[in-house]
C-alpha cells in the first residue's frame, strides 16, 4: 500500500506529545507511550521505507490513546462513586497500571493526562486521513516553517552534539554513563589525529541504540514497584537513581542532558 511517510504532525509534534505523556507520571501507561515514542521515532525519519510501518504506528498510537482515556475516565467515576474508601483505588497495581493519580474531585493530573493523550491520538488521525489537509496551502505553510526550522536545529546538533555527550558522560558518573565518555575521548583523538569533525561522530549510531536502552531502564526502575534488595544493589553500582523532587542535582542534569543527546543524535 502506498502511502506517504508522514508531515510535520506526525514527524514533530506527534513524538513530542507522547514524550510529555511518558513523563507526567511514572506507570505503565505511561511507558507505553514512551515505548510509541521512540517507535515513530525510529521508522518516521525513513524517507522512501516501506510507509506501512508508520501507518501502523499511527492507527496503534490512536486506539491506544482513546483506550487509556477510557480507562482512566472509567477508573475515576466508579472511585467517585465508591468513595474514597475504595479499596482498589489505593491497591498496588492500580498505582502501577497508572490509574490511582490523586483524589476523585481533586485531579488535575487526570485532566493534564486525558488532554495530552486525546491530543496524540488527534495529531495521529491528522496523519491517518489528513491527505487534503496537506494540501491546503496554509498548512503547506506551515509544515514548510517547521521543516526550516528543524533543517537549523540539526544544523546546531552537529555542533552542540559532542559538548552534550560529554555532558551525559560526567554530570552523574557511573557505569551506565562510561561509554558516553570512552566515546568522547576516542571522537577528540580521532578528530585531533586525522582533522576531521566528523570523527566526533563516529560512534553515533551505537550511543544512539545505547541511549534509547538506558533511558527504558532508567524509566522502568521509575516505576512504583517495591525491587529485591539484590536488584536495588545491583541498580546503585550501576548508577541508575529514582528521580524526585528529592532529587540532587547531577541526577537531575544527568536524565535530561540524556533526553536532549537522544533527540540531537536522531535528528
Amino acid at each position: 500500500m502506498a502511502w506517504r511517510t508522514g508531515g510535520c504532525a506526525g514527524r514533530c509534534l506527534l513524538p513530542l506529545v507522547l514524550l510529555a505523556a511518558s513523563l507526567l507520571d511514572w506507570s505503565l501507561i505511561s511507558l507505553v507511550n514512551m515505548i510509541f515514542f521512540f517507535a515513530i521515532r525510529f521508522v518516521a525519519p525513513r524517507r522512501g521505507f516501506r510507509a506501512w510501518r508508520l501507518y501502523l504506528l499511527f492507527w496503534c498510537t490512536i486506539v491506544y490513546s482513546v483506550l487509556a482515556s477510557l480507562a482512566q475516565v472509567t477508573f475515576h467515576l466508579i472511585w467517585c462513586i465508591e468513595g474514597e474508601g475504595w479499596v482498589v483505588a489505593h491497591s498496588w497495581w492500580a498505582k502501577l497500571v497508572g490509574f490511582a493519580r490523586s483524589q476523585p474531585g481533586e485531579s488535575p493530573s487526570v485532566i493534564y493526562f486525558l488532554v495530552v493523550q486525546l491530543s496524540a491520538a488527534v495529531l495521529a488521525l491528522v496523519e491517518v486521513f489528513g491527505s487534503r489537509l496537506y494540501q491546503d496551502s496554509c498548512w503547506l505553510n506551515f509544515s514548510f516553517g517547521i521543516e526550516q526550522i528543524g533543517y537549523h536545529l540539526r544544523v546546531a546538533c552537529c555542533f552542540l552534539l559532542p559538548a552534550v555527550q560529554l555532558v551525559v558522560s560526567i554530570s552523574h558518573p557511573s557505569w551506565i554513563s562510561l561509554p558516553f565518555f570512552v566515546f568522547s575521548c576516542i571522537g577528540v583523538v580521532d578528530w585531533s589525529l586525522t582533522s576531521n569533525f566528523l570523527g566526533l561522530f563516529r560512534w553515533w549510531r551505537l550511543l544512539e541504540i545505547y541511549s534509547v536502552f538506558i533511558i527504558l531502564l532508567l524509566y522502568v526502575y521509575q516505576l512504583p514497584v517495591k525491587f529485591p534488595y539484590v536488584v536495588l544493589a545491583f541498580a546503585d553500582f550501576i548508577g541508575l537513581f529514582k528521580i524526585s523532587s528529592n532529587s540532587e542535582w547531577p541526577e537531575v542534569s544527568s536524565g535530561i542532558s540524556l533526553l536532549f543527546y537522544y533527540f540531537m543524535v536522531r535528528n
